[in-house]
C-alpha cells in the first residue's frame, strides 16, 4: 500500500508518511472538509480501479487519510518527515552545492512530482531519498513523471535490506552511517554504480554465454562495481552527465560512466541507455469517479495490507484494515464489521 497521495488544488504529489510542517498542517487542515466526489486527496495506487478519493479523520490523537466505503485499502497514516530523511536530504543537498549546481529541496516539476532534492545541472536531476516501503510501480511511475518533466530520477536508500525498485530505476546506495547529525562531507561511500568491461566468453568469465548456452569465445560485456565513489561525488557525476543510466537485457539499471554505455552498446549491438516507462495505470490516480463497491467484493489477491504488520489481507470486509492474527475478528464479543 503506497504513502503517496495527489493533492488536486496544487496538482501536487505527497508523501503521506514525510510530510514537511506546512504540508502536515494543511492535510490535518482537510478533516471534515472533504466529501465523496469532492475528489481533493486521491490516492496513487487505489485498491479498486477508481476508488480513489480519501478523507481525513483523526483516530486517537493521530490523523490518518481514509478510503470512502469501498475503497478496499486500510488507513494511510500521515505523519511528519523524520530527522533521517531530513539529514539525508541535506546531505543531497550540500553535495549538489559543493560540485557547483544550484540545489533546491521539495522542488516541483511541471507533471507534480515533488523532489526531495532538485540539483540543476547539464543533466537536471532529481534525487528520491527513500524510507518508506514503496513498491517498483510506484517507483517507476514517478520516475516516467519526471523524466516527462526534463528529470532524470536518481533513487536513494541507506536501508540495509534492498528494496524491490533497487536497479530497476536509476539507484545508489551507501554505506550504514548514523543519522542523529549531518554527516561530514566525503563520508557517504556510494554504493551500486558499475563499470563495464570488454571479457572472453570463457567459463571464467561467464556462467553460460550472455546469447547462447556453450561458449562462444567472443567479446561480451562484463559488469563490476564502481568502487572509490561517495554521494558526494555521485551529486558531481550525475548531473554534468558523467554517470548516466544503463539498462541491461535482463533489465536491471545501473549509472555507469558514458563511454562504459557506449563499450556496452558496441558488445551487445543494440541501444543499452535506459529511458523510463510508464507503467499502465501509474501515472496518475484515477479522473473519473465510478460506482461504489464494496470492499468485501475485492479479490483476495488484491495488494491490501494490514495497517499494522503489513502482511496482505485475505479476509475483506467493509472498514476492515487489519489482518485476522493483528485483531482477530472471532474473539472479539460482537464483530464490529458486517458479515
Amino acid at each position: 500500500m503506497t504513502t503517496r497521495v495527489l493533492y488536486v488544488p496544487d496538482n501536487r504529489e505527497l508523501d503521506l508518511s514525510r510530510l514537511s510542517e506546512s504540508d502536515y498542517r494543511m492535510v490535518a487542515s482537510l478533516r471534515g472538509k472533504i466529501g465523496r466526489g469532492d475528489r481533493v486527496l486521491l490516492c496513487m495506487e487505489p485498491a479498486v480501479p477508481g476508488h480513489d478519493e480519501m478523507f481525513v479523520r483523526v483516530r486517537d490523537g493521530k490523523y490518518y487519510a481514509s478510503h470512502f466505503a469501498g475503497g478496499g485499502h486500510g488507513a494511510h497514516a500521515i505523519a511528519r518527515e523524520s530527522d533521517e530523511h531530513k539529514r539525508q536530504k541535506e546531505y543531497w543537498h550540500r553535495a549538489g552545492d559543493d560540485a557547483g549546481f544550484r540545489s533546491d529541496t521539495e522542488f516541483t516539476t511541471s507533471t507534480g512530482n515533488v523532489l526531495d532534492v532538485a540539483i540543476h545541472g547539464p543533466t537536471p536531476t532529481g534525487v528520491e531519498v527513500q524510507l518508506s516501503r514503496i513498491n517498483l510501480s510506484t517507483a517507476s511511475g514517478r520516475t516516467a513523471r519526471s523524466h516527462r518533466a526534463g528529470w532524470l530520477s536518481l533513487w536513494f536508500t541507506a536501508a540495509e535490506r534492498v528494496p524491490k525498485w533497487f536497479h530497476r530505476v536509476p539507484s545508489v546506495g551507501c554505506n550504514h552511517l548514523p543519522w542523529d547529525d549531518l554527516p561530514p562531507r566525503g563520508s557517504a561511500v556510494a554504493t551500486g554504480l558499475r563499470r563495464v568491461e570488454a571479457a572472453k566468453c570463457t567459463l571464467h568469465n561467464f556462467g553460460t554465454c550472455p546469447d547462447n548456452h556453450r561458449h562462444c569465445g567472443g567479446d561480451h560485456p562484463k559488469l563490476r562495481p564502481w568502487a572509490g565513489l561517495t554521494l558526494d561525488k555521485v551529486a558531481a557525476l550525475v548531473p554534468a552527465g558523467r554517470a548516466v543510466p544503463l539498462m541491461t537485457s535482463s533489465r536491471t539499471v545501473y549509472l555507469v560512466p558514458p563511454n562504459d554505455l557506449r563499450l556496452y552498446e558496441s558488445l551487445t549491438g543494440g541501444p543499452a541507455r535506459y529511458t523510463p516507462e510508464r507503467p499502465a495505470g501509474t501515472d496518475r490516480a484515477s479522473a473519473d469517479p465510478a460506482d461504489c463497491r464494496n470492499a468485501s467484493h475485492v479479490a483476495a489477491d488484491s495488494n491490501v495490507e494490514c495497517e499494522r504488520c503489513n502482511e496482505r489481507l485475505l479476509w475483506m470486509r467493509p472498514g476492515r484494515t487489519r489482518c485476522e492474527r493483528c485483531d482477530p475478528i472471532m474473539r472479539l464479543p460482537t464483530s464490529p464489521y458486517p458479515i
